[in-house]
Formats: structure tokens, sequence, C-alpha cells
């Protein structure tokens, strides 16, 4: 097969499952959850609780960085592929003359663009109800294109894992909810080394470069900025290598 028939191939699948992901009936979660942070963020920036943009900054990164981003690629990334096995949609994939690694491109691409939408939407949500309260200039304009640019990052990572997970187990909901809530929940704020065994913390530790306030700016444990992107780089290309090994020798139909 020549590159532009994989090319069309791949565009095409990636269009589809797009298209599929953002018109889901998730998209309500992704709304409740963007209520919820910005209720939530709203009342905090109602309260005269000291520095706002220091205040703003830690609820950013203890809601979004800490808890939601993990969630939302769990609920869209652990069930795509599984889903579609379930109810026989996958069929054309199966038997389509396109190799399933690229085809397995195709369910990754348009995962990891769902999440950060989704990530940042919510992102967004809480931000302005938090920071409309407050007079304070371009500081915060500075603080929501850093957390984006960190939602960016950690969506395509954690989309490269909850996928992978989607594809080695036949419930993958149950093993996302343990890797969202106890590895990354727990472990991640575990003090010492351990804490290096998760995601969270290398996305932290580039955060804490940019990061001029809240406890992200002080993170003492960071590991350095080069290290943290290349573990990054290493961990996405190792779980798009092992979903894609996996799902192209994997039973579909």
């Amino acid at each position: 097969m020549d590159l532009k028939r994989i090319a069309a191939g791949v565009v095409a699948l990636t269009l589809h499952s797009t298209k599929k992901l953002l018109l889901s009936r998730k998209v309500v979660i992704t709304f409740l959850i963007a209520t919820f942070v910005a209720l939530v963020m709203g009342y905090a920036g109602t309260q005269d609780l000291g520095g706002s943009l220091e205040d703003g900054t830690d609820l950013m990164d203890r809601l979004i960085l800490f808890f939601f981003m993990p969630v939302m690629a769990m609920i869209y990334g652990s069930s795509l592929i599984r889903d579609e096995i379930d109810d026989k949609s996958i069929t054309h994939v199966a038997t389509a003359p396109l190799d399933r690694v690229y085809s397995y491109i195709g369910y990754y691409v348009p995962l990891t663009i769902t999440v950060t939408v989704s990530v940042i939407v919510i992102a967004t949500a809480g931000f302005l109800a938090f920071f409309v309260q407050k007079d304070v200039g371009t500081e915060a304009v500075e603080i929501y294109f850093e957390f984006a640019t960190l939602i960016v990052l950690g969506s395509i990572v954690y989309s490269s894992l909850f996928l992978a997970i989607s594809v080695v187990f036949k419930k993958p909901v149950f093993f996302g909810l343990f890797y969202a809530f106890i590895w990354e929940g727990m472990i991640g704020s575990l003090p010492g080394v351990i804490q290096k065994i998760s995601v969270k913390h290398y996305l932290r530790s580039i955060g804490s470069e940019w990061a001029d306030y809240g406890s992200m700016s002080g993170f003492e444990e960071a590991s350095g900025f080069g290290d943290s992107v290349v573990v990054l780089v290493l961990l996405t290309a190792a779980f798009i290598v092992m979903g894609a090994y996996l799902f192209r020798n994997k039973e579909l139909c």
C-alpha cells in the first residue's frame, strides 16, 4: 500500500473518530464537569483567601492537572476501541486493507484532540469563573496559557496510555478508574521518589519551570525540565507502540 493511500485511510478514520467522539453523549459529562469546576472556582473567587494569583493557580493545579485531566482521558480513551468491538462497528476497520497499526493511529489522534478540547473547556470554565472577579491583569492570562500547554502535553500522554488500556483489557474502565483515582491521585501525591512513577509528577515538573505562582512554582521534588520531557516522550511512544502491536494482532471480530 502506497503512502498516499495510507495517509488517506488514516485521515478518514481520524475525521470519523473525531466527529464520533466530539458528538457522543460523553460530551454531556464534559459540560457537567465544566459546570462543577466553574461553581467551585467561582465560589472560591468570592472568598478573600489572600493572593488571587496563588489561589487561582493552585485550584487549576488541583482540579485540572491533579484530577480531571486523567479522568477525562480515562472516560474517552478506555472505552473507545472496546465500545466498537462490543457493538461490532469495528468490523470495517478489521476488514479494511489498511494496516491496523495505521488504523490505531487513526484512533489515537482523534482521542488526543477530544481529550484536549474537553479538558480545555473545563479549565476555561473554571479559569473565567475565578479570575473575572479579580483584577489581576496579564498575569492571569499567562497562567491560563501555561495550563493550556500542560493540558495539551498531558492529553498526548494520557490518551496514549488509556487507548492502550482499551486494547489490553476486556473491562478497561475498571483499570482506568484504578489508574486515574488510585495511581495518579494517591501515588502521584505521596512525598519522595515514589511520585516519579506517575505522569502527573513530570507534568508538574515541567509546569514548575514556567509557573510564578502557587505550589507548583515551588515544587521542590520536581525533576529536571529536560528529563521530564524525555520521560513523557518515551512513555507516549512506548504506549503507542504497545497498543498498536496488540491491536494489530488482536482478534477484533
